[in-house]
């Protein structure tokens, strides 16, 4: 008798543990959903913050989340690599409370120190708190499109092809949003003596070449990136490709870290690159 009212004590045990885990993911569930139905609502001028590469430059990292924070933003969004090893759930733990700050929603896109594997995805999808799939995925605000994509998707690494390009394919609509932003880790183009060359979309120049004529096509205001340790920008066929990876990780070559701002106000879009020390290196307006 006392061998089954133990079993019935742990079955009911478990029971309540799988209710209260259940409960717990769908009240995170219905957080989320408030967040991106705020976003959604939003009118008028708004500004995100991006970052990117912060991995083991803590200091560095947090004095930009500290002055970024400043600027009242609406959003940020993480451009990748903010672990040092991919899966480490004591590197997660870390980060989250680097970045304990922010306190608006937080949008992380999957860098190569992240995810590399089926085991470190599913630690990514247990860390994260995201829209959709949670690898790729978009929100809105206003009447602005944002799209994160998965540069480093298992057996596609530095491609964007397959389901997620047919995803993609059936979500930039220009004649739906007024401003449509995509981030990706790995950048679409580089110089040949840049650190990562040949190491990211360029790899496949023809499958790269593609992605980027769509998204001319879909009148893409800009595309986001980090992997390389630097700040740059260039318009390529309209769009402009803005390299903002120096949250902190070593540099690479004369650059500087910082984060980006970016302020939209009906059809004026401003760029700011803002260092360490909160000087602005630079700033232009997309058209």
């Amino acid at each position: 008798m006392a061998m089954k009212q133990k079993k019935i004590f742990f079955r009911l045990l478990l029971i309540c543990l799988i209710l209260l885990l259940s409960s717990a993911a769908l009240s995170t569930s219905k957080q989320l959903d408030a967040k991106l139905a705020k976003l959604r609502a939003h009118k008028g001028a708004y500004t995100f913050i991006v970052i990117g590469d912060s991995r083991g430059g803590d200091k560095i990292y947090q004095n930009l989340i500290a002055r970024a924070l400043k600027r009242n933003p609406d959003f940020f969004v993480h451009m990748g690599d903010n672990i040092i090893e991919q899966g480490n759930r004591n590197d997660w733990a870390h980060f989250w409370k680097l970045s304990e700050a922010i306190d608006v929603p937080f949008f992380l896109t999957i860098g190569n120190h992240a995810v590399d594997d089926k085991e470190s995805e599913t630690v990514w999808k247990e860390e994260v708190d995201l829209p959709g799939n949670e690898l790729y995925y978009s929100w809105v605000v206003g009447k602005s499109l944002f799209v994160v994509l998965d540069t480093f998707e298992m057996d596609r690494e530095y491609k964007i092809e397959g389901a997620q390009l047919a995803w993609l394919k059936r979500t930039l609509d220009p004649e739906k949003y007024d401003h449509q932003f995509v981030f990706l880790h790995a950048p679409l183009y580089l110089n040949k003596d840049a650190f990562h060359y040949g190491d990211s979309l360029d790899k496949y120049p023809k499958l790269r070449d593609d992605l980027a004529k769509f998204f001319e096509e879909k009148k893409v205001n800009a595309v986001f990136t980090g992997h390389e340790h630097k700040y740059e920008k260039r318009k390529m066929g309209g769009v402009w490709q803005i390299i903002t990876g120096g949250g902190g990780q070593r540099l690479y070559g004369k650059t500087f870290c910082h984060f980006v701002a970016v302020t939209v106000d009906e059809d004026r879009v401003n760029v700011k690159a803002i260092d360490k020390e909160g000087v602005m290196r630079d700033e232009f307006i997309m058209h």
